[in-house]
C-alpha cells in the first residue's frame, strides 16, 4: 500500500505532510541482559565503529565492533565501569576501564590476543564520577608496534586528578601520580594528545565548583580555570578535543544555569558558548565532543530522556535523535559524518548520520484533471522535535501530472538512521481557479509511485 494525501489550497501554495518518514534503524549491537553502559565509541581507518562498554547483568567488560560481516562481541574481562577506547594505527584497541576492587585497568589487543594489565590497584571507583580517558600513540614508522599509553581518571577517596603514562605497551611499568591535588578535583576527567604525544586535560574542580584544565609542556604540567568561581557549580560530565593547532575545546555542564556549555582556546583567549540552555526541565548529561575537518564541534549528550546532537557552523544546531541515550560517546568519520553510541535502557545501541537521497516519484492531479505544470518545495522535518532539517525546491518539475525528483542530489542531505521524519510538500500550481488536488505516492493511481531512500 501507499500514501495518497488530499491537498487543500493555501493561497496558490498547497501543503501536505507525510508523518513518519523513517531511514533504516538505529543498529541494537548488543541485548544480552542490561548492557551498554559507559560506552566509548573510536573509528577505524576503514570508519567502522569499535564500541568498549559494561555489560552490567554479568559484570563484565565487553567489546564490540563492526566489519564488512556486520557486528562481533567479545568479552575482554571482569569489571568494566568508566571504559574509554582508543584504537592505535593498525586499528587494535586499547581500552581503560575500572574493576572493583582491581582498581583501574588496561585492556589491549593484538595479534596473539587480549591483555590485561592493572595500572593503579589501590584507587577507588564512584560510579559517577569516576570517569577514565585513554589516548595511545605510536612510537616509530609502520610497522613498529610501540605505543605509549595515557591514561587521565579520578581518585575519590583522596579527591586527586590522576595521570598514568606507560612508555611503551610492552616492557616498561606503569607510572602514575596525581597531578592535581587542591581540593577535591578531578571528577569527570577527559584526555586528549596533541601533535606532539603531550597530554591535555580537562576536569571538574568540586571544591571550587569549575571546569579546569590541566595540559604538559616544557617538562611540567600547567593548570587553569576555565570557567566558574567558588559559589557556582560548574564542569560537570567534560569532554575535550584538540584543533588542528593543539588548542583545547571543551564541552561540559553548567549545573548553576542548567546550561550545556562549551568552551575554547584560540591560542590567546578562552571563549565560552551556551550550546543549549536546558533550563529547569533537564540536565546535560554524558557530553561527548569531536572536531570536524574545520576543527568545528560536534556534541552527543543525553538531556532529559532523549538523546541530542548540537554541531556549529555559523550558530549551534540540535537535533532530538532518540528518546534515550545514556553514556553518549560521539566520532567522526573521514567524511565529517557523526556516529554514536549510546545505551537504550538495558541495550547498547548505535547510529549515525549519513548523506541520503530521497527519490520522490508521484502524480498531482486536481478536479479538472491532471496538473500540466507547477514548482514544489520540499521541507523534511524531524517528527519528534518538529523543526526543519532539509528543505530543497522544485521549480516546473510536473510532466503531464507526474514528478520524479531527487532529495538531496544538488543538496546535501543528512538523516539519522532509525529517527521518524515528517515530509512535507508544497505545490505552486500557479492558478487562481485551484481548489484541491491529490499528490499520490507508492498507490496505483497514478500506477507507480514511490519514496526510495537511497543508499
Amino acid at each position: 500500500g501507499g500514501v495518497s494525501m488530499r491537498v487543500m489550497r493555501w493561497g496558490l501554495i498547497l501543503v501536505v505532510a507525510v508523518a513518519a518518514m523513517a531511514v533504516a534503524s538505529a543498529e541494537v549491537v548488543d541485548s544480552e541482559g542490561s548492557v551498554g553502559l559507559y560506552t566509548s565509541l573510536a573509528l577505524d581507518s576503514n570508519d567502522y565503529p569499535h564500541i568498549s562498554y559494561y555489560d552490567y547483568t554479568n559484570d563484565d567488560l565487553k567489546y564490540a565492533y563492526k566489519d564488512s560481516t556486520g557486528w562481533h562481541i567479545e568479552k575482554v574481562s571482569d569489571g568494566g565501569l568508566h571504559t574509554s577506547i582508543a584504537l592505535d594505527l593498525y586499528g587494535n584497541p586499547h581500552i581503560s576501564y575500572h574493576c572493583w576492587p582491581k582498581g583501574l585497568l588496561y585492556a589491549y589487543k593484538n595479534a596473539s590476543g587480549w591483555h590485561i594489565e592493572v595500572v593503579d590497584g589501590d584507587v577507588e571507583v564512584d560510579p559517577i564520577t569516576s570517569r577514565t580517558s585513554i589516548a595511545v600513540r605510536l612510537l616509530g614508522p609502520p610497522p613498529s608496534q610501540d605505543f605509549d599509553v595515557h591514561i587521565s581518571y579520578y581518585d575519590p577517596e583522596n579527591g586527586d586528578l590522576k595521570y598514568a603514562h606507560k612508555g611503551n605497551v610492552t616492557g616498561y611499568e606503569w607510572g602514575f601520580s596525581p597531578i592535581d591535588s587542591e581540593g577535591d578535583v578531578g571528577a569527570y576527567s577527559s584526555l586528549a594528545l596533541d601533535s606532539y604525544g603531550n597530554p591535555h586535560i580537562s576536569y571538574y574542580d568540586a571544591t571550587n565548583g569549575s571546569l579546569k584544565y590541566a595540559y604538559y609542556r616544557d617538562y611540567r604540567w600547567h593548570f587553569e580555570v576555565v570557567d566558574g568561581e567558588g559559589d557556582e557549580n560548574v564542569g560537570l560530565y567534560t569532554s575535550i578535543a584538540l584543533d588542528s593547532n593543539n588548542n583545547p575545546h571543551i564541552v561540559y555542564y553548567d549545573e548553576t544555569n542548567d546550561d550545556l556549555k562549551y568552551a575554547y582556546y584560540d591560542g590567546t583567549d578562552w571563549h565560552i558558548e551556551v550550546v543549549e540552555s536546558i533550563g529547569d526541565v533537564g540536565v546535560a548529561l554524558y557530553t561527548s565532543i569531536a572536531l570536524d575537518s574545520n576543527d568545528q564541534p560536534h556534541i552527543s549528550y543525553y538531556e532529559w530522556g532523549n538523546l541530542k546532537y548540537a554541531y556549529r557552523t555559523y550558530g549551534w544546531y540540535i537535533e532530538v535523535i532518540e528518546e534515550a541515550g545514556l553514556y553518549t560517546s560521539i566520532a567522526l568519520d573521514s567524511n565529517d559524518n557523526p556516529h554514536i553510541s549510546y545505551n537504550d535502557e538495558s541495550d547498547l545501541k548505535y547510529t549515525t548520520k549519513q548523506p541520503t537521497i530521497v527519490n520522490l516519484q508521484g502524480g498531482i492531479t486536481d478536479s479538472n484533471g491532471l496538473i500540466t505544470t507547477a514548482s514544489m518545495r520540499v521541507t523534511i522535518e524531524n517528527a519528534d522535535g518538529g523543526y526543519a532539517v532539509h528543505q530543497e525546491t522544485f521549480n516546473d518539475f510536473v510532466t503531464d501530472g507526474r514528478f520524479d525528483v531527487l532529495l538531496g542530489a544538488t543538496q546535501r542531505l543528512e538523516l539519522w538512521s532509525g529517527v521518524a521524519y515528517n515530509l512535507i510538500i508544497e505545490v505552486d500550481v500557479g492558478s487562481t481557479t485551484f481548489n484541491q488536488a491529490d499528490v499520490t505516492f507508492g498507490d496505483d493511481t497514478p500506477a507507480g509511485d514511490v519514496i526510495v531512500f537511497y543508499p
